[in-house]
């Protein structure tokens, strides 16, 4: 009966705020306070794997605490890395899943890809704080079907916020390099494991891998159904490109406007 009262007392207490024109600063109040009693962090356990991230604002918060609603998609791909992997995490962002990955690995390596410099900052302060330097790096470019350069549109520039996508008409100009270039050149070791959260770009991402598919083991990606269209392809079409160069398609979650595959090599 206690916690009802509270409840309600609560409740009450918040319209008032919203009513006199208070709630914003009463909610910038509440997150800091609760930001700072957590020591500005928070450690998620994945499977056994406790791994802890920085958090500087209410949505970096939420995007580590609750994985953005991927801890089955993270599960899974722990799961799949042995401790001799080579993976690469394309779309990174503040690490949720390059840490978990990093922390799997012994001898193996995680690359971690994300072109935005606030977002490649807190990255590397997260894997700092987990992985033993020497099975991480990261690279502060785009990876795509194509080298050169190009524009990243850019909706926010705090730690982990905004959806960052290549645009023609992008405010951040960047590196963009196709993934058999990173490894043709020696850049880096050639992948068993992708990972891919790129906004709609995913099929650019795979083409750019073409000639060493087969080599690699499993793709997991998030297929995006809207974004995908910014980009003159489809979801269906991605799931195609992968089954045509020897992969089996499975869905692991889906919402509304995306969903996680996990693709496995079967010519292997």
């Amino acid at each position: 009966m206690r916690d009802l009262e509270r409840l309600v007392a609560h409740s009450r207490l918040w319209k008032w705020c919203k009513r006199v024109g208070v709630a914003p600063a009463v909610a910038t109040l509440y997150w800091h306070a609760k930001l700072a009693f957590h020591l500005w962090s928070t450690s998620i356990t994945i499977d056994g794997v406790t791994t802890e991230f920085a958090t500087d604002s209410r949505t970096e918060y939420h995007r580590a605490s609750s994985l953005v609603g991927e801890r089955t998609v993270v599960e899974s791909l722990l799961q799949d890395v042995r401790e001799s992997d080579v993976v690469y995490d394309i779309g990174a962002n503040i690490g949720t899943h390059t840490c978990f990955i990093g922390k799997r690995l012994r001898t193996g390596r995680v690359v971690a890809f994300e072109p935005m410099p606030t977002n490649a900052i807190r990255l590397r302060h997260n894997l700092s704080a987990n992985v033993p330097v020497g099975r991480w790096e990261v690279a502060e470019l785009a990876v795509s079907d194509e080298d050169g350069t190009g524009s990243l549109a850019v909706e926010s520039q705090n730690y982990g916020e905004g959806k960052h996508a290549l645009s023609v008409d992008g405010e951040l100009e960047i590196d963009v390099c196709r993934g058999e270039t990173l490894v043709q050149t020696g850049r880096y070791p050639s992948p068993d494991i992708l990972k891919i959260d790129v906004e709609g770009a995913e099929l650019q991402v795979l083409r750019g891998f073409e000639e060493i598919l087969p080599d690699i083991r499993v793709v997991y990606a998030e297929l995006h159904h809207e974004l995908s269209s910014h980009y003159d392809t489809s979801t269906e079409e991605i799931e195609s490109y992968l089954r045509d160069h020897g992969f089996d398609v499975e869905r692991l979650s889906e919402r509304s406007d995306a969903y996680h595959i996990r693709a496995v090599q079967s010519r292997n």
